[in-house]
């Protein structure tokens, strides 16, 4: 049976964390590196099926987490415009209408896992209030 998506917070926030601590280290010796943080909210949605269609269509360094009706996208190496070139594409493979995308950027939106992390729902919410 193939792995489930992660789906522990604290998981998440290792990752997170790791990966600033890689690129500060990466920072040090001259190489500059950024990622991004995609949340996209599919509420009652089957997991082995976002799974299965969107997995394919990640690098093989991109993490999934599927969390309280949130699928959320740990991209290494990728900006704010791919994350959203990322969103749209899995929009389109779930079948779902369009959505404003959820971003955050490293370290443009956050230096540590807290702030990002929180930043990310934050924008979550700023995009529910503007739909209401």
């Amino acid at each position: 049976m193939p792995d489930k998506i992660l789906g522990y917070r604290e998981l998440l926030k290792t990752l997170v964390e790791y990966h600033i601590d890689f690129i500060k280290r990466l920072s040090r010796e001259g190489y500059d590196q950024i990622f991004s943080l995609l949340l996209i909210q599919i509420p009652d949605e089957d997991e082995e099926r976002i799974r299965e269609l969107v997995q394919p269509l990640l690098r093989g360094s991109d993490r999934l987490f599927y969390i309280d009706g949130k699928l959320i996208a740990l991209l290494p190496g990728t900006d704010w415009n791919g994350a959203q070139n990322v969103h749209k594409t899995i929009i389109e493979a779930l079948g779902k209408p369009e959505t404003e995308d959820c971003v955050v950027e490293y370290p443009t939106d956050g230096e540590d896992a807290f702030t990002l992390i929180s930043n990310l729902y934050a924008r979550l919410e700023e995009i529910k209030n503007r739909v209401l």
